[in-house]
């Protein structure tokens, strides 16, 4: 049987990238989705595509998870659509390049803090009390390797705003767990995806200069959104049912123990 057959998952910012590889693989394993995203014709379109792909229910909600008021009322729309929510994947995001802290201005801290934490914060808090009373449910959160270390050429914004994400995820995994509820996080090192528009050509291929794992052998061949995918799946299924309040990363081995 499969692994999420009759499931509800969110998967936010799931109209492309990360989210929408996540949001197909959750769809392969029998879950119905429900997709948030501020892009509207591309999470129509997206949801389209995965009802047509996997054959399971999906739906799609334009949200701006930095609006608490959005957030809540998407989550109250899921609960009506699908009598249910078990699965909550935290994956919307941004990302900036700016090489030192006098790079990053005011504008580009608050938005990437705002909708890499807040909006994790939000998603989160508004179907809690719904996994409490259940007294089951998984989050999962996407963080990041930026959030453990400092990389070149990454935002200090991104890099704060993932940082805590991993501590709002060890936080909330403490407050619930004798609710049953698992709470963990997913960090990727470089993944490419569209999130990485902000950068040149020089600068991704100095940003994956140092991922020692070459997949198959192949120089130079690294890591895609299946990989974070298939980490997230396992994370949200019942396989990973005494696991919480951890992370796990997916980088090719560019940060090890």
């Amino acid at each position: 049987m499969s692994r999420m057959h009759n499931k509800t998952a969110i998967v936010t910012g799931g109209a492309r990238g990360l989210g929408l590889a996540i949001a197909t693989r959750l769809a392969e394993e029998g879950a119905n989705i429900a997709l948030y995203d501020l892009l509207y014709e591309r999470a129509q379109a997206a949801a389209d595509q995965i009802a047509r792909q996997t054959n399971t229910q999906t739906a799609f909600y334009q949200v701006d998870v930095t609006q608490r008021d959005q957030v809540y009322t998407a989550a109250k729309a899921v609960m009506e659509m699908f009598g249910r929510i078990d699965v909550l994947v935290n994956n919307a995001g941004i990302v900036s390049s700016a090489p030192t802290l006098l790079d990053l201005d005011d504008e580009q801290w608050l938005k990437e803090i705002n909708i890499n934490l807040t909006g994790t914060y939000y998603c989160t808090k508004s179907v809690l009390k719904h996994m409490m009373d259940n007294r089951a449910g998984k989050i999962v959160n996407i963080a990041s390797m930026a959030g453990e270390l400092g990389r070149p050429i990454t935002s200090a914004g991104y890099s704060s705003s993932k940082a805590g994400v991993l501590g709002l995820t060890m936080s909330v995994a403490q407050s619930v767990a004798a609710y049953g509820i698992t709470v963990n996080a997913v960090c990727p090192g470089i993944i490419i995806t569209e999130i990485h528009q902000a950068y040149g050509p020089e600068q991704l291929e100095r940003l994956q200069a140092d991922i020692p794992l070459n997949r198959n052998g192949k120089p130079g061949v690294h890591g895609n959104p299946k990989d974070v995918a298939d980490a997230v799946l396992f994370l949200a299924s019942s396989e990973s049912d005494y696991i919480t309040g951890t992370r796990i990363r997916v980088n090719g081995g560019s940060l090890m123990g």
